[in-house]
């Protein structure tokens, strides 16, 4: 069963991993790029969410909680990109695992494991690594306050999926969530000029980003049933050496040393989170996630 999990949750970060090249591709502005993701992405998610079992109106609710939850996470991380310094974007806003792994001592008084804390900030050292291997100029204090909250409502966001998946069907919560994100989006999106692709080649782009979008998350949400929220959240940590080692042979990006190196505590730091998580993780108590939502 963890073997499975674990299976599902590495697939579904290797494929989020191929979103980064797509979305530089992408034919339309950032926002309405994240609006039209979340939007398509509603299409095969309703289709798996109707062979499955549905949820009482409170847990509705919690789902599309976090998605509004999500599209703010992907409306900050987008403007903080433009006012702020890449690396201290990038920086602040994958502080995000570290949050989900130590939360819950907040509100559970769950004591967090050291081995998953401490694989998380060896990744972070690999994050911040990689980073700084693409250079940073003109930090800004806004743009890095928004990145910080970026971080935060995807930290709320995974802690509320992740409790939900362990009680719900991961296809009903993944759908529910994908609405609330669309429907989050889409007002940010309309104040866009670039809204609409102008050629169909454009929305391949887009259902593209979409499918990929979606196997990734309804993988990850399938994993959360049995491996510790905390630790899955680390391994996210992994999405962008997959995205540097694509963006050499699709874009040309040749990955410098240092990101290489930035990519090798990333991937340590991973499998040293694992080994903290190696009994699954208990079901959630009902409510147990209210709080952060």
């Amino acid at each position: 069963m963890r073997w499975n999990a674990l299976g599902r949750l590495y697939a579904g970060v290797g494929l989020s991993g191929i979103g980064p090249i797509l979305v530089r591709m992408s034919p339309v502005d950032p926002a309405a790029t994240a609006f039209w993701r979340l939007a398509l992405s509603c299409i095969p998610a309703a289709m798996l969410a109707w062979r499955s079992p549905g949820m009482p109106a409170r847990d509705i609710g919690l789902a599309l909680l976090a998605g509004v939850m999500l599209a703010a996470d992907l409306v900050l991380w987008n403007a903080s990109i433009v006012r702020t310094s890449v690396l201290e974007a990038t920086l602040l806003v994958m502080i995000y695992p570290l949050l989900v792994a130590l939360l819950p001592t907040l509100w559970l008084r769950r004591r967090p494991d050291g081995r998953v804390v401490g694989g998380g900030l060896v990744a972070f050292l690999g994050i911040a690594v990689l980073a700084g291997a693409r250079g940073a100029a003109g930090g800004d204090l806004l743009g890095n306050g928004m990145a910080l909250l970026a971080a935060l409502f995807y930290a709320v966001c995974f802690l509320i999926s992740a409790a939900l998946c362990r009680r719900q069907s991961a296809a009903t919560v993944t759908f529910w969530t994908l609405i609330g994100a669309a429907l989050g989006a889409l007002p940010v999106a309309l104040l866009q000029d670039r809204i609409l692709p102008d050629a169909p080649s454009g929305w391949l782009n887009l259902a593209a980003q979409a499918l990929i979008a979606f196997a990734s998350q309804i993988l990850v949400a399938k994993a959360l049933r049995t491996l510790d929220a905390g630790f899955s959240a680390i391994a996210g940590y992994g999405q962008p050496v997959v995205a540097t080692l694509l963006a050499w042979p699709i874009l040309g990006q040749v990955p410098q040393t240092a990101a290489l190196v930035g990519s090798v505590f990333i991937i340590a730091g991973i499998a040293l989170a694992g080994r903290g998580d190696a009994e699954p993780a208990a079901p959630a108590r009902p409510g147990a996630a209210e709080p952060a939502r």
